[in-house]
């Protein structure tokens, strides 16, 4: 199995302005998926050179995107088991693909499923704002319900990193400024990062308690003070409500849902869109009750007229459409004109 991780993004703009009604994702999955049919070419190029391709993969019970990083250059290589390197076996004209999907939910919420290489979250918005013409800002969902996470969690692991620079036991009080203080003397430089984990094997009865212990550690992490001069906190363990795995940010008391796939599956073209379709379902499903406690709700209808008919090239080749047309319709006129006064 693999681990892979939905985290959970708000559309809280729109070209800048306050979005107060429901995002058109509906209308943009329509647009794209006309593209598709029609074999428009959807890819953008970004300003650093990153080309992106999106596709429409369901509409119901929410849209889903697919978005692609195409990459040509600096592929990585094959081998077989001595070792003997040879380059990924590509037909002509095609591209690897790294993907990450999006699920557009209630609320504007965009329920992000991500791998170690797909495009971020943000990329999303550098598509739709050069081929649409939207650019939504978002932000991340936080977590305020973070004492009742922490209750549910079974802990496993508890990490935190800060510049060595700020090493000091004045940051902590007991145990901590201890650690702090000890590690002040030993380096002076770079970062300096502490995990402490549960680890796979011994009894369950020793694992509990190094998770109490654990959870104890983590208690009086979150009741010291100056915790803003960490640059990473984070306690990772199992919802015992759901079975899911999350990652909880103690710094932004934000989450990240970590799943466990079949690698062979989300190889697999066909299966993948399948696999994800549900897994992003299943995380709207999951945490609808709390979007609904912690986010504004969000009311009215969307305004499909936002979204124009998708163009090859983007918002640039359709606005130069645009001039064109406009061009010859007055060059029309004109001539219409010449001919009425002769």
């Amino acid at each position: 199995m693999a681990r892979r991780s939905v985290q959970f993004w708000r559309i809280e703009q729109l070209n800048g302005d306050e979005l107060s009604r429901p995002f058109p994702a509906r209308r943009v999955a329509e647009v794209l998926k006309k593209a598709q049919d029609a074999g428009t070419d959807r890819r953008f190029t970004s300003v650093d050179g990153t080309v992106l391709l999106a596709q429409a993969l369901a509409s119901s019970p929410y849209p889903v995107v697919l978005l692609d990083r195409v990459r040509d250059t600096n592929l990585p290589s094959v081998g077989d088991a001595l070792g003997r390197r040879k380059p990924l076996p590509l037909a002509p004209g095609d591209h690897l693909l790294e993907t990450t999907y999006f699920a557009f939910m209630k609320r504007n919420v965009i329920a992000v499923l991500t791998s170690g290489n797909g495009p971020r979250a943000s990329r999303m918005g550098e598509y739709l704002g050069g081929m649409l013409g939207l650019e939504p800002s978002l932000v991340p969902v936080v977590r305020e319900d973070i004492e009742e996470i922490l209750t549910r969690l079974e802990v496993s692991r508890f990490e935190f990193a800060l510049p060595a620079e700020r090493l000091s036991g004045k940051l902590m009080e007991g145990e901590w400024a201890d650690v702090l203080e000890s590690a002040s003397r030993l380096v002076n430089e770079g970062t300096f990062r502490i995990s402490l984990s549960v680890g796979r094997s011994g009894k369950a009865e020793d694992k509990q308690r190094i998770r109490d212990r654990i959870q104890q550690l983590i208690d009086l992490f979150r009741q010291a003070g100056s915790v803003e001069h960490f640059d990473y906190v984070v306690a990772e363990g199992k919802d015992s409500l759901t079975g899911d795995r999350e990652v909880v940010d103690l710094l932004k008391e934000r989450f990240i849902s970590h799943i466990e796939v079949d690698p062979d599956v989300f190889n697999d073209p066909q299966k993948s869109v399948a696999e994800a379709v549900s897994i992003l379902t299943k995380q709207a499903r999951d945490n609808e009750a709390f979007f609904a406690r912690t986010l504004p709700d969000i009311k009215g209808s969307a305004d499909p007229g936002q979204v124009p008919e998708m163009v090859a090239g983007g918002m640039a080749a359709a606005r130069e459409a645009v001039a064109g047309a406009r061009g010859k319709a007055e060059a029309h006129e004109g001539a219409g004109h010449e001919l009425v006064r002769g």
